[in-house]
């Protein structure tokens, strides 16, 4: 009788177990990948890869790059940018930069009335809170056409600024006093072209 005991709690273990294992398959959905290279007058500097992917109700964008150039000596530079998003408005982000000449983070967050800020960026830092949600940031619109005349959020500044679209498929922004141009063709991005106090930069899509 007691063999028949144990053996019942084995099998209900395993069933709760498999049933875990089940369960936690599908609560993060397939996750998808974007790369490009970082280039500089037309030269790879680096990679960017982003990823985007959805746990519950939130879905997270990840942008990952690693790039090596020349500024007056040579300069290396990780960044890792994660922003989450609830019913298509962003909740939180943090950007992550690290380099031989220092390390910098960024943090913004919605606090159901504002997004608190708090951003440290080369020769740059701002604490200003943001009025109102936004549906739009550099990490979602590596996915997703930007959109005329919305609110866009920078994870790194933590400023925000109208999107404004120039021609079929071509949007820019301007943040902290950079200008920004993002190419889409068929609803994808091919390129972005940014302005930045040490050197411009171009995104390029590989795959």
């Amino acid at each position: 009788m007691a063999v028949v005991v144990v053996k019942s709690k084995l099998l209900f273990l395993i069933s709760c177990l498999s049933f875990c294992n089940f369960q936690g398959a599908f609560a993060q959905q397939k996750t998808e990948t974007i790369k490009f290279e970082i280039q500089v007058l037309g030269m790879k500097i680096g990679d960017l890869n982003v990823a985007k992917y959805q746990i519950g109700d939130t879905t997270h964008y990840v942008a990952e790059s690693q790039v090596k150039f020349w500024f007056f000596g040579s300069v290396n530079l990780e960044l890792n940018t994660h922003a989450k998003y609830l019913k298509g408005y962003l909740v939180k982000s943090h950007s992550r930069s690290n380099t031989n000449r220092g390390n910098f983070a960024s943090t913004v967050y919605w606090d159901g009335k504002k997004y608190v800020v708090d951003a440290k960026s080369y020769k740059f830092e701002n604490q200003e809170p943001v009025y109102g949600l936004t549906e739009w940031c550099s990490t979602r619109m590596f996915f997703e056409e930007l959109q005329e005349g919305k609110k866009f959020l920078s994870e790194v500044y933590g400023l925000t600024t109208t999107i404004k679209k120039l021609e079929p498929n071509v949007y820019q922004t301007i943040i902290a006093g950079n200008e920004n141009r993002y190419f889409y063709q068929f609803g994808k991005l091919q390129k972005v072209e940014l302005e930045n106090p040490i050197k411009n930069f171009t995104y390029k899509r590989v795959q």
